[in-house]
């Protein structure tokens, strides 16, 4: 019997963009972290996609807002200030 979670995974192409390989190397650099199933790896892959998406959308709003035809690093920083869902990024880019 196959799972739910498994039944989407074969019916759909490819749902992430990221390598599986190097989210799970990222997550095995925590020392509280042994071991963690594919499963996990897969759904934080998602999570992961989908923060940059927001960010990068917020950013590319930054952008438009300031007339601006690049998208620069300080439209990042301003939607990271600007957004309350950003707060814990306050600083790690110093």
């Amino acid at each position: 019997m196959t799972s739910s979670n498994d039944q989407i995974k074969s019916t759909s192409i490819r749902s992430y963009q990221l390598p599986l390989t190097k989210v799970k190397s990222i997550i095995k650099l925590d020392n509280n972290t042994r071991m963690i199933s594919q499963d996990s790896v897969y759904v934080l892959t998602l999570a992961t996609e989908e923060f940059i998406r927001m960010l990068t959308r917020d950013a590319h709003n930054s952008m438009k807002q300031c007339a601006s035809k690049r998208l620069d690093r300080l439209h990042i920083f301003s939607s990271i200030n600007t957004n309350p869902l950003y707060e814990f990024l306050d600083g790690s880019f110093d």
